[in-house]
């Protein structure tokens, strides 16, 4: 299967989360937990489906602040627990707009701790800053997430 070539406009974010890289990585394919914390809020993520196999499709129905849009597409390279890559689609996109590429590395810095980096490309242009915010935001909401009981 063939990846989208990187470029275009993109948005790097990083944390540090207070949990091995494992336990970061397993957070992605989780139903329950992504709806609490993938949407910056106050959107809410609704209906969840993945098939977390490379070439397997995934799909989120988002509720933001009364819009509905879904986002959905294909995963590119799941290395667990240091790499997950997929394509990201919204149907808020301008029509023609290509798949952007979603990187998260989750990489060990001290002893239970994980660096997480949030690398989007391909982005179109007039929703840069927005995509910027929102990962920093779902960093934030992801931390807090796996502050709390599992």
């Amino acid at each position: 299967m063939s990846e989208p070539a990187p470029g275009g406009p993109e948005v790097t974010v990083e944390r540090v989360l207070g949990v091995p890289p494992a336990a970061v990585y397993d957070r992605w394919f989780d139903p329950a937990s992504l709806a609490d914390w993938m949407c910056p809020r106050p959107a809410r993520l609704g209906r969840v489906e993945l098939d977390p196999v490379v070439g397997g499709r995934y799909r989120f129905d988002v509720e933001d602040s009364g819009v509905e849009l879904v986002i959905s597409s294909r995963y590119l390279a799941l290395e667990r627990p240091r790499l997950l890559r997929f394509t990201w689609t919204c149907t808020t996109w301008p029509e023609g707009a290509q798949d952007s590429v979603v990187t998260v590395t989750p990489e060990a810095r001290r002893p239970g701790a994980t660096l997480m980096r949030i690398h989007h490309a391909l982005l179109p242009p007039d929703v840069v800053d927005d995509h910027r915010h929102g990962w920093d935001r779902i960093g934030a909401q992801l931390a807090h997430a796996l502050q709390g009981p599992r």
